[in-house]
């Protein structure tokens, strides 16, 4: 039986480990899609999302750039 040693660079190590990272998930990304399913499965949240995007596209919508339109705006609720 022949001895097969194999001798591998740092740099060869380093690219697999690279290539392992990009096909890796990460913990921010398993949070970010359960929430993502959430907000998905929730009928109510769909619909104002729903109602909201017809606001924009219809132009019901108003610009708030202080914090005084925002407190108006509040004032008027």
């Amino acid at each position: 039986m022949k001895n097969m040693t194999q001798t591998i660079s740092t740099e060869q190590i380093f690219d697999e480990l690279k290539r392992i990272e990009e096909k890796m998930i990460t913990k921010e990304d398993i949070q970010s899609f359960m929430e993502t399913i959430g907000i998905l499965s929730n009928s109510e949240t769909m619909k104002q999302i729903s109602e909201s995007e017809e606001d924009i596209k219809h132009g019901r919508v108003k610009e708030v750039t202080s914090v005084n339109d925002l407190l108006s705006e509040i004032e008027h609720v």
